[in-house]
């Protein structure tokens, strides 16, 4: 008896997820795929380099999320082992000890011109792009109103993924809206 209910468990989790992946009509399979909500920005490569720090405010409803957003790919020529910076976040300054640092935790994965906003709405947002270079100069300060969109990455026949809204930089720092 105890047999037949050990492979009933994993046979009724298959049939469900099974029946889960599919869409009202039966003929396009809905996996549980998924796009994260949040705002690309593609930057004309010139103003990418130049640019050290970018920031990317995004408002509605009175409240603002604050994101860095990083532009270009990081290559490191040395290898990712524990301790090498490429790898961690931890670093000691001249005044501490190893021994008194404390690890910070790892900023999680993030996509070059892509900034994760998880409740973006699918209304009208104002969005400000704040860009410096290494000495802290301001080479870009630009604002712009869009509507995030929603985001279907298995199919329109199926539930749609996280809402993005997608802009374009120029080089002469115009935005324009995608």
């Amino acid at each position: 008896m105890r047999q037949n209910v050990g492979l009933a468990v994993p046979l009724a989790a298959l049939v469900l997820l099974t029946a889960c992946g599919r869409s009202a009509g039966g003929t396009h399979p809905c996996t549980l795929m998924d796009a994260p909500a949040g705002i690309q920005v593609e930057v004309d490569p010139e103003l990418a380099n130049r640019t050290d720090e970018a920031t990317l405010p995004a408002c509605w409803d009175g409240t603002c999320r604050k994101r860095t957003l990083q532009l270009r790919e990081t290559w490191s020529e040395e290898p990712a082992t524990p301790g090498n910076p490429v790898m961690t976040t931890e670093s000691v300054t001249a005044t501490e000890s190893p021994a008194a640092s404390t690890p910070q935790t790892p900023e999680p994965f993030a996509w070059p011109g892509f900034a994760v906003v998880r409740d973006l709405p699918k209304r009208p947002i104002h969005i400000t792009l704040v860009f410096k270079n290494q000495r802290g100069v301001t080479v870009l300060d630009r604002q712009i109103s869009i509507t995030p969109q929603p985001t279907y990455p298995n199919g329109r026949n199926c539930s749609p993924g996280g809402h993005q809204a997608h802009l374009t930089v120029t080089g002469e720092g115009s935005l324009i809206p995608r």
